[in-house]
């Protein structure tokens, strides 16, 4: 014990030994330099300290330019650091100034927020934002950045169209931490959902369209922007959330050239069907009636010989499987070429991509050739760049949707004895009905075909002056135009008693757009301890759209598709034309303090104009606030194994104008029938509304950052809740007033809700890794101050066999409905619940009440990925709990079968689980029942989901078999996605467009 007492004293004395030694040196050299990316772009901030002397330190300025000072005698080496980045250690030996550049850290990327204007430093940042970069974006796929980015950060959520399923045309729908608001979920001729994040790629607005076809392989990073502190930057465009993209820019030395190629088999996913064979769908006609004669006018002999053909048919082994007809499996590929290069003054890339994704369904693709060209020049205070993209798109819908077959009864033959395909499943029937053969509808000519192309550039201008200031300019220009043709062939049955026969469609989109910014950033250090940055910017936009579209009637042959062998218009009708005019303009300004990195404090103010609102509302102030506390960095904070503990809290109000262009202006439609010499006569078709005021929500978040045991345990979590008030609803009007609905403000909308990721590095070596992750999320969203003011809506919901409501304290995601006791057993008839709680055979929708919601008590992604020197693996799965869903296939395919409807195939359970005789115990009422069936809690169902989202193993080789080709690396991965699917009951899904299962594979090669 008495050794460790004379340690404790001799301690303070070697300490003071050693530093009197340090000072005795002597401090005369000084070493002067620059910093640099490898784009040769200079870096400012980066931190310049004599390797073991904490007191001789620089931080390059403006420029890049740095000067160490007082650097001590002898060999030292000095350490180059910066965020981001790869420390340098170079060794000093008295030379007088150095050029150090450095090199992206790939994993280091997420530790700094790219907001599209500005860039900070994550550890200083009081916003709620993940930065995810390219490799692992593609460790989880390569077709396109939603598909990768939804597995990867918990708040996005894709709502997954049950309908459509992987349509390669359809545009996904997704909301980031909820809804905000309800115009998109009334109105469905909006491009934008009143729901979806905001787009910036490159500091530009770019549309979801641009998102879908933007190569995985043009990708840097991507930053999600998720409250009103990260985001407010954005202002008035800002509730829904921000995306900033970030593409790969050129970078300087000798030509490099790196190429991409992507090949992936796609199948459809058909495990969902449960439809009837020939012989079920036959016992079920003959159970429901179909073959007993209701009245004197129909011969119940006939009804005989047709069952009793059709049981023949079946005995002798038809079976027809039409689900296959339409469908294939696809061979999809894409490429991309990339060649950059340059020195210290000019860099430049040029990017070649194509890509094509044919569906499964026969007829349906997309195509996509896309080019770039990047060039930057620099002097030592300023930097030109310019940013050219163009993309051509071709598309093609498939000419019958998928339901048509899914429909087609199995006993029917697809062909005539000769190969034929018949015109008619069944022209015999003697209920008079006339069953055309999906094959048939299929062969016809019928066409519906896009092609797009866009032009995109922009310039920019920065000067950096005074050392800590910084000047940019922008100028963003764009053009697009496209032509959609559709085709129809008179021989459709759509035209079987029409006296023209064929349509011809054309509509032509030509929309051109600019926009601009200037922003001034103030950057510095004072004292080593408070970090100010500031930014001032003003912004413009103007979107012109041109659009006409006509339709043509009659035609003699589908060899004659031009519209000038057509008869003309129908009566009455002409072509339409529409343009429409959308500018904005704003001034903002953002302000970042953190002393010693340790007390941290964001501020966002943002004026914004819009032609969106009403003209006496054209100005709305947006602001933001964030505070944040990393605790770690106090001086009494001594647990070692906590590197990283940090709270956030913001606070905020930002917009949304994912709205129509004339939503508050008066609209008028000439009426060219009505001319005299005063002109030409208006109707009036939207009333005007000029006090229409702008959609803001009131964002609050509180966030955790941790990082323990040397960064092995990571969690983050985050807390919301986002008022939306007023909203802009569409209120239904009179018809005598000559207009249907009028846009206002009223009622409010709160959503609140969690997220997070958990990250474990169970395995940390330098030759081997095993990391498992886990991401959260939950949100719940409700009405407030309504009233009954939609009260027309609810109506009309209600009439359509919808499950929406609109009441105060209400749910967008609620699901509405007559509580039921099920079917009773003595009469096969439905028991239903009032609100007093008593039974009753008679439905009455005011016993509506709640009885579901389709939102996830908790979903989120499971995963673990593993690394052994070039080898890699991860395995991702999805997990959706707690939620219900309205099973419309229960209620349309086994149950509300009208008469009309038995002539088609329906789920099995329409013939197994439906009541038949007195004293069945039956899910569902009497199978002879073709009555109509009320909405009722007995189709809601307990909704648990496992998918298969992403799994992948993957290799990376610069052998001196790849160095002998005279290429400096390659890599290979292997894809599975949405490979399975269990569910807790089964529904049918991809009713209109089959979903689809890929395997896929991808290599890159770089020289």
């Amino acid at each position: 014990m008495r050794y460790f007492f004379l340690l404790a004293l001799l301690l303070p004395c070697v300490c003071l030994a050693q530093v009197n030694n340090e000072s005795s040196k002597p401090y005369e050299r000084t070493l002067t330099g620059v910093v640099k990316e490898v784009s040769g772009e200079t870096i400012p901030g980066a931190t310049v300290q004599v390797k073991g002397h904490t007191n001789i330190v620089s931080v390059s300025d403006m420029y890049g330019n740095f000067v160490l000072k007082n650097i001590p005698s002898g060999k030292q080496t000095i350490v180059i650091s910066f965020l981001g980045m790869e420390s340098q250690e170079i060794a000093y030996t008295g030379q007088k100034s150095i050029t150090v550049t450095m090199v992206e850290k790939a994993n280091e990327i997420k530790d700094v927020v790219v907001t599209g204007i500005y860039v900070r430093k994550k550890s200083s940042f009081t916003g709620s934002a993940s930065t995810y970069t390219k490799d692992e974006l593609k460790k989880i796929g390569t077709k396109n950045l939603i598909q990768s980015l939804k597995t990867l950060e918990p708040s996005l959520n894709v709502v997954e169209n049950s309908s459509w399923g992987s349509d390669p045309n359809r545009m996904p729908d997704m909301e980031i931490r909820g809804k905000t608001s309800i115009v998109g979920s009334l109105e469905s001729d909006y491009d934008n959902t009143g729901n979806q994040p905001l787009f910036i790629m490159d500091g530009v607005e770019v549309t979801i369209q641009d998102i879908m076809k933007l190569p995985m392989d043009r990708i840097a990073n991507v930053t999600v922007l998720k409250d009103a502190a990260s985001s407010a930057i954005y202002g008035s465009k800002a509730a829904n959330g921000v995306i900033v993209v970030e593409t790969v820019r050129p970078e300087s030395g000798k030509l490099r050239v790196s190429y991409s190629g992507n090949f992936a088999v796609q199948m459809p996913d058909l495990t969902d069907y449960n439809l009837m064979n020939a012989s079920e769908k036959l016992e079920y006609e003959r159970l429901a009636g179909r073959y007993t004669a209701k009245d004197a006018y129909t011969s119940q002999d006939a009804l005989d010989a047709l069952y009793y053909s059709r049981l023949r048919e079946v005995k002798r082994g038809v079976n027809t499987y039409w689900l296959s007809e339409p469908l294939r499996a696809v061979l999809n590929h894409s490429h991309n070429m990339y060649i950059d290069g340059g020195d210290d003054s000019m860099v430049y890339g040029v990017g070649l991509s194509y890509s094509n994704d044919d569906g499964v369904m026969k007829g349906s693709d997309r195509s996509t050739v896309s080019g770039n060209i990047k060039l930057t020049y620099r002097t030592k205070s300023l930097i030109f760049s310019n940013d050219f993209n163009i993309d051509i798109t071709n598309s093609d819908h498939e000419p019958v949707e998928f339901s048509t077959f899914a429909q087609a009864n199995p006993y029917y033959l697809k062909y005539n004895d000769d190969g034929s395909i018949p015109t008619l499943l069944e022209s015999t029937d003697v209920a008079g009905n006339t069953i055309y053969n999906p094959l048939y509808l299929y062969n016809i000519v019928n066409k519906n075909h896009t092609n797009e192309m866009t032009l995109r550039n922009n310039f920019s201008l920065i000067w950096r002056f005074w050392n800590a200031f910084q000047l940019r300019g922008r100028l963003g220009l764009s053009k697009s135009v496209s032509k959609n043709e559709t085709f129809k062939s008179p021989k459709h049955p759509d035209f079987l008693s029409a006296t023209l026969k064929g349509s011809y469609g054309s509509e032509n989109d030509d929309n051109f757009a600019y926009n601009g910014e200037t922003t001034i950033t103030f950057g510095k250090v004072f004292n080593d301890a408070h970090t100010v940055n500031l930014v001032g910017g003003w912004y413009f936009s103007e979107k012109t759209v041109n659009r006409n579209a006509y339709m043509v009637y009659g035609f003699t042959s589908d060899l004659h598709q031009n519209p000038q062998f057509s008869a003309g218009f129908t009566e009455g009708d002409k072509p339409t034309y529409n343009k429409t005019i959308s500018r904005s303009t704003s001034f903002y300004f953002n302000g970042n303090y953190s002393y010693k990195n340790r007390y941290l404090f964001d501020a966002n103010l943002r004026w914004d104009g819009s032609s969106v609102f009403g003209a006496q509302k054209v100005f709305t102030n947006t602001w933001a606030v964030g505070v944040g506390w990393n605790i770690n960095k106090e001086s009494w904070f001594h647990l070692p194994w906590a590197d990283l503990v940090k709270l956030r809290f913001s606070i905020g109000n930002p917009g949304n104008q994912n709205f129509d262009a004339y939503l508050s202006s008066g609209t008028y439609i000439y009426n060219s029938g009505y001319t005299n010499h005063f002109g030409t006569s208006a109707i009036l078709s939207k009333f005007a509304n000029t006090n229409l005021a702008w959609q803001k929500t009131i964002d609050k978040n509180w966030g955790i950052d941790l990082e323990l045991f040397k960064s092995r345990l990571r969690i983050s979590a985050d807390y919301y809740h986002k008022v939306t008030d007023p909203l802009l609803v569409s209120v239904t009007m009179p018809p005598s007033l000559g207009f249907t609905s009028l846009y206002t403000n009223f009622g409010g909308q709160i959503s609140q809700g969690f997220s997070g990721t958990v990250m474990v590095n169970a395995i940390k070596r330098d030759d081997m890794r095993l990391n498992f992750n886990l991401s959260f999320n939950h949100s719940e969203t409700q009405y407030k101050n309504i009233g009954n003011k939609l009260q027309a809506m609810n109506e009309a919901a209600s009439n359509n066999n919808s499950y929406r409501r609109y009441y105060d304290g209400g749910s967008p995601d609620d699901i509405w409905a007559v509580r039921s006791a099920g079917i009773d057993p003595a009469t096969g008839q439905e028991i239903f619940i009032k609100k007093d709680g008593t039974y009753t055979f008679q439905y009455d929708k005011n016993d509506e009440v709640v009885v579901g919601t389709t939102a996830d008590k908790l979903q989120g992604v499971v995963g673990v990925s593993f690394y052994y020197k070039q080898f890699s693996a991860s395995a991702n799965l999805r997990y959706r709990l707690g939620a219900q869903v309205f099973a419309s296939t229960l209620y349309n395919k086994v149950e509300n079968l009208s008469e009309d409807l038995m002539y088609y195939n329906v789920d099995r359970r329409a013939l197994y689980d439906r009541w038949k005789q007195p004293g069945d115990i039956a899910r569902f009422k009497a199978i002879n029942n073709f009555e109509s069936t009320p909405m009722s809690s007995r189709f809601v169902m307990d909704e648990n989901v496992l998918t298969g989202e992403s799994f992948s193993v993957g290799y990376e080789t610069a052998a001196k078999w790849i160095r002998a080709l005279g290429a400096k690396g390659a890599s290979v991965r292997v894809y599975m996605n949405d490979i399975f699917r269990l569910a807790s009951f089964k529904e049918e899904r991809g009713t209109e467009y089959p979903f689809s299962r890929s395997v896929s594979l991808s290599f890159d090669i770089r020289f």
